[in-house]
């Protein structure tokens, strides 16, 4: 039996296909990178770990749940490996939990999150966002069926103006939020005016949904496809973005009457391969 284990630690999610899709792929990925390594999973979120028991009999552990675990078997090499999108509250509650577990393994190493280290400045990025804002953008267009659309480029016609594309962002009173901010300057540089970034929490009004609606409604487009920036497509993504109540994204877009055609993509970044190899690409990196 191996003695060195990668602990794959999410938030996790309610919804058993993103469970499956996004999470698992993740996953999947890193035990085909590094089959000598023994995977396991543990979520953060004490809420999605009740949800699952009581609705879906299904059973995970915490962090701390999964640290005993290892030592229980014997594991040796511990790497964790986050699949959270910025060292945010999350990140820094799993490191908390892992410190009073360190000095009980050989060794523990901790891969960095999808985004990598990030400061404060709003027009800095990192190349490991770059790599996210490629597959995101490659798949997403070619979802719509606009694949390789390039910017400034009309798609289907003269006269069409070329569909928005709205990220939906988690958002957090975290000061990791300025990762938004970023990915926004990413999208500037990259020519892509026809990209925003908004969130559902955080009080930064750059990323407010209402005033990004605005500035797509300025900027004269007439098809939006709303998409989740999150690794997981759960919750938010089903219905703060695409759901039925009054005040989703996709009704807030519809109430001003001032769009054709509203699209939703519900698939997360977990379940793209580009962006899995990030990821295995992480846990290399302290390996």
């Amino acid at each position: 039996m191996s003695e060195k284990e990668i602990l794959v630690v999410s938030f996790g999610t309610s919804f058993a296909e993103a469970r499956k899709t996004d999470i698992g792929g993740i996953e999947e990925a890193l035990a085909r990178a590094y089959p000598d390594y023994r995977i396991a999973r543990a979520f953060s979120s004490p809420r999605v770990i009740r949800h699952m028991q009581r609705e879906d009999q299904e059973q995970v552990d915490s962090v701390s749940q999964a640290l005993e675990g290892a030592l229980a078997a014997g594991i040796k090499q511990l790497i964790l490996q986050p699949t959270y999108l910025m060292h945010g509250i999350e990140y820094e509650l799993m490191i908390r939990i892992l410190s009073g577990y360190r000095d009980r393994f050989a060794s523990v190493a901790v891969g960095q999150p999808l985004l990598g280290e990030t400061d404060q400045n709003p027009a800095h990025y990192t190349e490991d966002m770059v790599r996210v804002s490629r597959a995101l953008l490659e798949n997403a267009w070619k979802e719509a069926g606009l694949l390789n659309r390039e910017p400034g480029q009309d798609p289907v016609d003269k006269a069409d103006k070329g569909p928005a594309l709205v990220l939906m962002g988690h958002g957090t009173e975290h000061g990791a939020h300025i990762v938004y901010q970023q990915f926004q300057s990413l999208f500037s540089d990259q020519g892509r005016k026809d990209v925003f970034v908004a969130t559902v929490d955080g009080d930064c009004p750059e990323t407010d949904i209402h005033n990004i609606l605005s500035e797509v409604q300025r900027e004269g487009f007439k098809h939006v496809i709303l998409r989740p920036l999150m690794v997981v497509a759960g919750d938010h993504a089903n219905n703060d973005m695409a759901g039925d109540r009054e005040d989703s994204w996709k009704n807030l877009f519809a109430a001003t009457g001032s769009f054709e055609e509203i699209e939703c993509q519900l698939g997360g970044l977990g379940r793209l391969e580009e962006i899995q190899q990030i990821y295995v690409d992480h846990a290399a990196a302290v390996m």
